[in-house]
């Protein structure tokens, strides 16, 4: 039996499944299994940032703590400026973006997006 694999959730998607209720993104984040869900520090403070008030930031919260948190390292944070050096300027990689980017490449895993256009030239990010 083969090993389930992890995968890292943008913040789209997790903006689609928790507020919005998104039965796609619902179905799509089964299929992956929700306990191989993982999602950056990036992402969990642009939804915290995000929230309408403190019941919503509450709800927030209690969702995303149901997610493995990739926390960000030295090594993450060289990759995001390898990324930013690299593609800023001829691709306009914004640094949320390299840094969920980055967070991929260190832990080898896919990168579950509704905005490909905002990832697909970084070279050696799987996206799904």
């Amino acid at each position: 039996m083969e090993k389930e694999r992890l995968i890292l959730c943008d913040s789209d998607v997790l903006i689609e499944l928790i507020d919005r209720k998104n039965e796609k993104i619902f179905t799509n984040c089964l299929k992956f299994g929700f306990s191989n869900i993982c999602i950056s520090s990036i992402s969990f403070s642009e939804l915290i940032c995000g929230s309408l008030n403190t019941e919503h930031q509450l709800r927030l919260i209690k969702e995303l703590d149901k997610f493995i948190l990739c926390d960000l390292n030295p090594t993450i944070d060289k990759i995001h400026h390898d990324l930013i050096i690299r593609y800023a300027l001829s691709h306009g990689l914004k640094v949320q973006d390299a840094l969920i980017s980055a967070t991929c490449l260190f832990f080898q895993m896919p990168l579950y997006t509704l905005n490909a256009k905002d990832f697909r030239f970084i070279e050696g990010l799987e996206l799904v």
